[in-house]
């Protein structure tokens, strides 16, 4: 288990993603924007795409600049350890209510606070109210493998 996977191997969002699972949270993009930096530079990308169509406009430095970013920040701590958008409607509405999962929430088909999250959002909300009734360790043992969207 990576350093990133150990931090938040216990955690899942009150939204219900579980934080293993989770691209950012696991360090999966972190890890391939390192790798994809590493091969650019090692395969020499930039001297030999001018000559493959579309190649010469690409801005090299920029990639660079956007894969270190990545690299460094695309890591998600989790929303126990203070990860995830600051200002997320779910975790803000979750703690003032005081739910680990909003899958407790009376309110949850109703609810608009994962609007936000476009198309995932009504995703989410589906996989909770299909697992109403579990305990967060028990959701986190079952969805460990997967993001809520997938099948």
């Amino acid at each position: 288990m990576s350093e990133a996977q150990d931090r938040i191997k216990d955690q899942a969002g009150p939204c219900g993603i579980v934080c293993v699972s989770c691209p950012l949270g696991s360090g999966v993009v972190a890890e391939c924007a390192g790798r994809t930096k590493k091969n650019i530079v090692d395969c020499r990308i930039p001297m030999w795409s001018p000559f493959v169509p579309g190649g010469e406009v690409i801005d090299w430095a920029a990639v660079d600049r956007g894969l270190d970013w990545m690299e460094k920040y695309a890591v998600c701590a989790g929303c126990g350890n203070g990860g995830g958008p600051p200002d997320c409607t779910i975790r803000i509405c979750a703690r003032e209510r005081g739910y680990e999962l909003c899958s407790s929430c009376q309110d949850l088909d109703s609810c608009t606070k994962f609007e936000w999250l476009e198309g995932h959002g009504s995703e989410l909300k589906e996989k909770l109210k299909e697992n109403r009734g579990l305990s967060k360790e028990e959701y986190i043992k079952k969805m460990m493998n997967q993001m809520p969207w997938e099948a």
